[in-house]
Order: structure tokens, then sequence, then C-alpha cells
């Protein structure tokens, strides 16, 4: 029925058209009211009593307040859920950020003690102290190691190589130290985890800053300020923004009597 329908677009006109929910209220809405219709009409009613004790029935407009009320309630907690989870990923991965940074520094040292011990052990070089020194360090991809006493500074070719099967680590994961003495030079290829940790550093703030800016996002709109200024403070600024919105919005709120 076209009454019905204007009935329920006027009823939900300060609900945001464009939601799922909406739409569903909507819909179930304009069933509730229509099948409340014709059951009235069977019973004698004529169309625009039954729509009236239809409309009665289902409390109007004070009802459907109550509804969007709950959806926006539905909504928040939503948005609250996505900042909760943006926060957690946030401390997660500064801790594995700052874990990774301690390893590193412990790394650096163990990769050091194995470059020094395979150039003082250069000319006795074999395969039981490759495995020792190099097979069983997961983090080391590559070796190289020069014997600058005998094959002068100048020579390209290295005295040993070691190579491991983790080549299809990506090169942005890959560092290279050096050690030497006037005796030996070594060239050490290794797993960056200081490297890894910045990564991961970057893509979990990536993710904290997308659902803390739709959180935002939300509560600009309940508070019907979502407006081009406090969306680009927003997106630039963070938290920061936020926090500029919120005291902006407490002093107006002061100045009400």
């Amino acid at each position: 029925m076209r009454v019905v329908d204007e009935y329920v677009e006027k009823l939900y006109k300060h609900a945001n058209p464009k939601h799922s929910e909406t739409k569903e209220l909507k819909e179930e809405t304009r069933i509730h009211l229509n099948e409340s219709i014709k059951e009235l009409m069977m019973d004698g009613y004529t169309e625009n009593d039954a729509f009236r004790t239809a409309v009665e029935r289902f409390g109007g407009f004070e009802q459907a307040e109550k509804l969007i009320s709950l959806m926006q309630i539905r909504q928040r907690t939503f948005a609250n859920c996505l900042l909760t989870v943006g926060v957690l990923i946030l401390l997660v991965v500064s801790f594995v950020f700052g874990f990774f940074l301690y390893l590193g520094n412990v790394h650096d040292a163990r990769f050091a003690d194995i470059g020094y011990k395979v150039g003082e052990s250069s000319l006795l070089i074999n395969s039981d102290l490759t495995d020792s020194l190099f097979v069983e360090e997961p983090f080391i991809l590559r070796a190289s190691l020069y014997n600058t006493a005998l094959s002068g500074l100048n020579s390209e070719k290295a005295d040993f190589t070691f190579e491991d099967n983790k080549q299809w680590i990506p090169s942005l994961f890959k560092r290279e130290l050096y050690y030497g003495t006037d005796q030996f030079f070594v060239s050490l290829e290794i797993i960056d985890i200081r490297t890894i940790g910045f990564f991961l550093f970057v893509i979990g703030i990536t993710i904290y800053y997308v659902l803390f800016t739709v959180w935002g996002l939300i509560q600009l709109y309940h508070v019907g300020q979502l407006k081009l200024v406090w969306i680009v403070c927003l997106l630039l600024l963070n938290v920061i923004g936020y926090l500029l919105f919120w005291l902006k919005r407490k002093r107006n709120l002061a100045k009400i009597p």
C-alpha cells in the first residue's frame, strides 16, 4: 500500500538509508503493517481505520525511535570492537618489534662470534666446522671466507663458501655482515630479524590506523559531526585529531545553559 510505504519512509527518515539494518527495519515494518491492515479489513474495518489501528498497535514514531536507537547501539558496539582489536594489534606488534630488536642485538653478537671463529680457523676449515657453525644457525643464508694471508686482499674468489637453501626469502629481509683481520675476511648474508620486526610493526600500525579511523568516523556520524574538517583531522592526526574534536565538542556542550 502506498500509504504504508510513505509512512515507513517517514518513520525512518533519521536512520541511515544506505545501512543494511535500516533497510531490514523498513521491510519488516512494511510487512508487519500490511499484514495487520489486511487482517483488520477482514474483520470489517475500512482501509483508513485499519491503517490507523495498525499504526497504533505498532507503536508509531516512539517504536521507530527505539528501533533506531537499538540499531545505533549495535553500530557503536561494533565500532568499539574494531577499536579494541586495533589497540590490541598495536600493543602486540609493538611488543614483537621490541623483542625482535633485542633478538637482533643478540644475533649480531652471535654472528660476530661465528665470523671470527671461521676466520681464525681458515687454515683448518672442514665439514665438521661448517656443520657446527653454519648448518645449525638458521639465520645465516650464505657465508664466504677469504684467506687474505694466502690469496691477498684483492682476491675475488672465496676460499670457502657456504650457501643455505633459504634463497626464497625476499632481499628486503637480508643483510650483509663483514668481519676480518689481516689474515682473513668473512662475509655473512643473514636474515635480518630487525627488519622483519619493523615490517610487522608497520603492518600492525596500518591495521590499527584503519580501524581507529573507522571507529572515529562512526563516532562523528552518531553525534552529527561528520564534517570534512573533522574527517581530514581524523585521517591526518588519528588519535590527536579525535582528541581535538572531543575537546571542541566538550567546550561547546559546556556553553549550553
